[in-house]
C-alpha cells in the first residue's frame, strides 16, 4: 500500500504540468447488493487547483458535484463541473456540464439507461454542447471486486462552435459560428477494480460516431485513480483524452486532460 501511495502522489505532481480541457459523458459504478424500498442519497463534492502553461500561464480552480438517488429498481445520477481558468485580468475561460442519467433495473445485468447532457468549454471554442440518448447496458461483476461494463445505443448531439482556439492562420474571412445536429451511436467499454483494500482503478474507452462516416468518430479515454485517506475523503488523479476525427472547426484533432483532486463522500 505505501508503494501505491509513492506513485499516486508523484502523479499528482506531473498532473499539474499540463491541462487541456476534455468533456466526457460520466457513467457510474454497478452496485450488486440488494434492491430495497427506502430511498438512498449518495453524493461526492471535489475540488482541486490546478496550473496549465500553453502560450501564458493559466491557473485553475475545478469543483464537481456528483449526486445519486436509489429507489427500489430505479436509479437517477446527477453529476456538475465547472471550471475556471485565469489568463489575466480581462480573460476567463470556463468549462464545465451539467449530467443526468437514470437507470431502470439497474442492479439486473442488462437493463437500459437515458441521458441528458448540457456542456460548454470555451477553452476549444465550443460554446454549447447539447445531449440526449439512451443505451442497452450488460454489467459482468466478479466477487465485488472488479467489474467490466459494456454499453451501446444512440444520441442525439447539437453543438455550436466558435473561432477562439483556432489558429488565426485557418480562420475564414468573416466567420460564423458552426452549428452541428447528429444522430449518433453511442458505445463504451469500462473496467473499474481495486488494487489495493483503499486505492481504485477505473478505465473506459467510448466512441460516438456517425451512420454516414461511422469509421471517422470521436473516441474518448478516461482513466481514475482514488485512494481513500478516510471514511469519507480520497484523493484522485484523473485522465481524459479525445480525438475527434473531425472537428467541426480545425483544432487539434487530440486533447486532453490530467488533474488530481480531493474529494468529500457525503
Amino acid at each position: 500500500m505505501k508503494r501505491s501511495v509513492q506513485y499516486f502522489m508523484l502523479f499528482c505532481l506531473l498532473g499539474l504540468t499540463q491541462n487541456i480541457s476534455a468533456q466526457i459523458i460520466n457513467i457510474d459504478k454497478v452496485d450488486t447488493t440488494p434492491y430495497i424500498h427506502k430511498a438512498q442519497w449518495d453524493g461526492a463534492l471535489a475540488s482541486g487547483l490546478e496550473i496549465d502553461k500553453q502560450k501564458a500561464t493559466l491557473y485553475d480552480a475545478t469543483s464537481s458535484l456528483d449526486v445519486s438517488l436509489q429507489k427500489y429498481h430505479e436509479l437517477f445520477i446527477f453529476s456538475a463541473s465547472d471550471r475556471f481558468t485565469y489568463n489575466g485580468p480581462d480573460d476567463f475561460l470556463n468549462t464545465g456540464y451539467f449530467h443526468l442519467r437514470w437507470r431502470h433495473d439497474y442492479k439486473d445485468q442488462l437493463h437500459l439507461e437515458s441521458y441528458i447532457q448540457y456542456n460548454w468549454d470555451t477553452k476549444l471554442g465550443l460554446e454549447e454542447r447539447y445531449i440526449g440518448g439512451a443505451n442497452l447496458r450488460y454489467n459482468f461483476w466478479h466477487r465485488r471486486k472488479w467489474e467490466m461494463t459494456f454499453a451501446t445505443g444512440l444520441m442525439y448531439e447539437n453543438e455550436t462552435w466558435d473561432y477562439s482556439a483556432v489558429d488565426s492562420s485557418k480562420i475564414p474571412p468573416n466567420p460564423v459560428n458552426v452549428k452541428t445536429s447528429l444522430i449518433k451511436s453511442n458505445s463504451y467499454i469500462k473496467w473499474e477494480g481495486k488494487v489495493s483494500e483503499n486505492a481504485n482503478l477505473a478505465v473506459a474507452v467510448f466512441y460516438q460516431g456517425t451512420f454516414t462516416d461511422f469509421f471517422q468518430p470521436r473516441i474518448a479515454t478516461v482513466v481514475s485513480f482514488d485512494v481513500d485517506i478516510s471514511k469519507h475523503f480520497s484523493l484522485g488523479l484523473k485522465y481524459a483524452g479525445v480525438y475527434n476525427s473531425i472537428p467541426p472547426v480545425p483544432i487539434f484533432n487530440f486533447y486532453y486532460s490530467l488533474s488530481n483532486n480531493i474529494t468529500y463522500k457525503f
